[in-house]
C-alpha cells in the first residue's frame, strides 16, 4: 500500500495471498485495515492496481467485494529494443 499524502490517495499493489491461505479472508482484511490506515492518516480516494480482467474473477470479486470499482483500464506499452 502506498499513501501519497499531497494528493490524499492511496493505491493498493501488489495484493495477493499465498496459495494455501486462500479463501480464507486474509486478503479482504488486509484491503480493509488497510483503507482504515489510510483514512486516518488523511486519504479520501483509493485506487487497487489489479489484475481484475475477465480472465481473473477471484481478483476481482475480491475488490469489488471491499467497495471498489473499475475505472480504468491500463494498455501497457513496451518498447524492444531496435535489431533485437
Amino acid at each position: 500500500m502506498w499513501l501519497d499524502e499531497v494528493n490524499r490517495t492511496a493505491e493498493f499493489e501488489p495484493v495477493g495471498t499465498h496459495p494455501g491461505h486462500r479463501r480464507r479472508g486474509l486478503g479482504r482484511a488486509m484491503l480493509l485495515h488497510g483503507m482504515q490506515l489510510v483514512r486516518a492518516a488523511g486519504a479520501t480516494h483509493a485506487t487497487v492496481a489489479c489484475l481484475g480482467a475477465p480472465g481473473h474473477p477471484a481478483a476481482r470479486g475480491l475488490y469489488h467485494s471491499v467497495g471498489f470499482r473499475e475505472f480504468t483500464r491500463d494498455a501497457p506499452l513496451v518498447k524492444t529494443r531496435a535489431g533485437g
